[in-house]
């Protein structure tokens, strides 16, 4: 007798769990033209959307001199970087 709520509790950790598709996203890709035109400017917080858009990442940071960043490689995360004086010094993928 003592043994069936052991053996429900089994069955219902067996039970399915719908779970959400993955977001799909695409591996960061910066072309020619997007660092023609943002690299050497003054970087504006509005521009990352736009950054991120162009290069089809799903993550984009900002990285100025003496930040601490993770060596984690993402390929969906564009890395923003920006210099002491604010310009966007490059653009990179991972």
């Amino acid at each position: 007798m003592k043994t069936w709520p052991i053996a429900l509790l089994m069955l219902a950790g067996c039970a399915a769990v719908d779970r959400p598709e993955p977001v799909p996203a695409g591996p960061c890709i910066v072309s020619e033209q997007a660092r023609m035109r943002f690299v050497g400017t003054k970087f504006r917080e509005h521009q990352r959307m736009a950054l991120q858009q162009e290069t089809s990442a799903r993550i984009a940071r900002v990285l100025r001199p003496g930040d601490a960043a993770t060596m984690d490689l993402r390929p969906d995360r564009l890395n923003i970087l920006v210099d002491d004086a604010g310009l966007i010094a490059g653009l990179r993928c991972g």
